[in-house]
């Protein structure tokens, strides 16, 4: 039986959008293990993950076998990352897919989300907008074991709920469906999560008509996040006295009221960065828009969207502590403000221009990201110990000199234990002539050059990127 237009159309429809789905999703998890792990907080999340599968306690986080007090946020992501090392093994593929598949199911939602409201053309544009960005499949978010893709698809799952509501502000379903979002992301990132109360208010009174919210709904729905948060960090006090003082410490007072770790920067940092790295040149379409928008309803959608994302790069730059993956939950919906005039204007010279502009901006920022998500450069411990890990087999017969802070080699070291090779770690300088030391760090090699004649067996380069030094004798002193 020969299928009508429509019923043709409609299918060629559904083939185009699984396909781009599925080359979206290989997108994102092309070669995820590629770049080796990261200082700081992906080291971090690894060790976190790497304890709790080794010692099976999965009730709260630990480093070095004691609660973990500097990485203070709630341990979802932990939790994901240790179901993955279980199913999978320990690894960076096992770190990094609950970040990659967050992302995945973010970029199915938004593409249904859009498609059902919109058409095919806008939600397929988003999906471009979306992977051309510097802000999404990148490092910090989609690309690596950090709790940002997890935090931005459930702030985006949320407020796409919220947006629904405003639509029809008697559906107590999508109220419902925002809340448990909500939770999700207090859950994984505290504070961070709780910044969107302020942003959902605007958006809510951005445009007419403007919310209608019952006290005792408000109070109703309020009480699902309320009891999860206080029952997950009571019973995490309670498990692990001082806890809450040190969330208070390193999330609020250490972060928002002070520089945290460096992070010193100047109140326009977003803006630029969004244009710089984040966002790009699709900044001057999402501000097109506003312009060239001519249906009322579109035009509500986009000014409460955009008075959301005003005021969360607002409170964020209140912060004394400003970094650039901290914007990533706001990126999907900056997204959708970029695709609002395909929906609205019909016009196929205007179809066509916007769709050529978004394409040209998304080849550019692809191919920057694919180059940052499968290469490294500079000296780097964890890029040899990936190897070692791969290969089942250290480089070199050599102590590895490491600073008082390494849980890039601190996991390895636990990893390769594993498969029956000692990774010897030192912080000291006690070393004695002949032995044989790795080093990673520039001021670490100088500090040792002032204590020690050493000489120079390998010098860094791209497949070997360390220095190994051959101790002659002491200096005098």
């Amino acid at each position: 039986m020969w299928l009508n237009r429509n019923d043709a159309g409609r299918l060629a429809e559904q083939f185009s959008a699984a396909l781009l789905l599925l080359l979206s999703f290989w997108v994102v998890g092309y070669r995820l293990d590629a770049v080796p792990m990261y200082l700081w907080d992906e080291s971090r999340q690894a060790n976190n993950a790497l304890e709790m599968l080794y010692s099976g306690n999965i009730s709260y986080s630990t480093y070095n076998g004691l609660p973990d007090f500097w990485n203070t946020k709630p341990h979802l992501l932990i939790l994901l990352q240790w179901l993955c090392m279980k199913l999978l093994g320990p690894g960076l593929l096992a770190l990094r897919l609950p970040s990659a598949i967050a992302a995945c199911i973010l970029l199915c939602s938004g593409f249904v989300f859009l498609k059902r409201r919109y058409g095919f053309s806008p939600a397929a544009a988003w999906i471009t907008v979306m992977l051309g960005c510097g802000g999404f499949n990148t490092y910090h978010v989609a690309r690596t074991g950090d709790y940002d893709a997890l935090l931005t698809l459930f702030v985006f799952l949320a407020s796409l709920s919220w947006l629904k509501y405003l639509e029809n502000q008697d559906n107590r379903k999508t109220l419902i469906s925002m809340t448990i979002w909500f939770t999700a992301a207090l859950l994984t990132k505290g504070i961070a999560a709780a910044m969107w109360l302020p942003v959902w208010f605007a958006m809510g009174y951005a445009a007419k008509p403007h919310v209608s919210l019952k006290i005792g709904r408000v109070v109703g729905l309020g009480l699902i996040p309320l009891l999860a948060v206080v029952g997950y960090y009571g019973l995490h006090e309670w498990l692990t006295p001082g806890y809450i003082q040190a969330v208070l410490e390193n999330e609020f007072s250490g972060r928002y009221l002070r520089p945290n770790e460096g992070h010193n920067t100047h109140w326009y940092y977003y803006p630029v960065v969004l244009w710089r790295d984040y966002f790009m040149a699709f900044i001057v379409l999402l501000i097109t828009a506003a312009f060239v928008i001519r249906s009322a309803a579109h035009k509500q959608v986009y000014f409460r969207i955009l008075m959301g994302v005003v005021v969360f790069l607002f409170i964020l730059s209140l912060s004394a502590t400003r970094i650039y993956w901290y914007v990533a939950p706001a990126i999907p919906l900056m997204a959708v403000l970029v695709v609002l005039p395909l929906a609205d204007n019909p016009n196929w010279f205007f179809q066509a221009s916007w769709k050529v502009v978004i394409v040209a901006i998304f080849v550019v920022g692809f191919f920057s990201n694919y180059r940052q998500n499968t290469t490294c450069e500079g000296v780097s411990a964890a890029q040899v110990l990936m190897k070692a890990e791969k290969m089942g087999a250290l480089p070199y017969a050599a102590t590895w000199h490491v600073g008082q802070y390494h849980p890039v080699e601190k996991y390895y070291a636990a990893v390769l234990r594993d498969r029956g090779l000692h990774l010897n770690i030192s912080t000291r300088y006690d070393y004695k002539p002949k032995d044989t030391l790795i080093v990673s760090n520039m001021a670490h090699l100088d500090t040792l050059n002032r204590r020690f004649f050493m000489r120079q067996h390998h010098y860094p380069t791209h497949e070997m990127p360390i220095w190994v030094m051959v101790v002659d004798s002491v200096r005098s002193r």
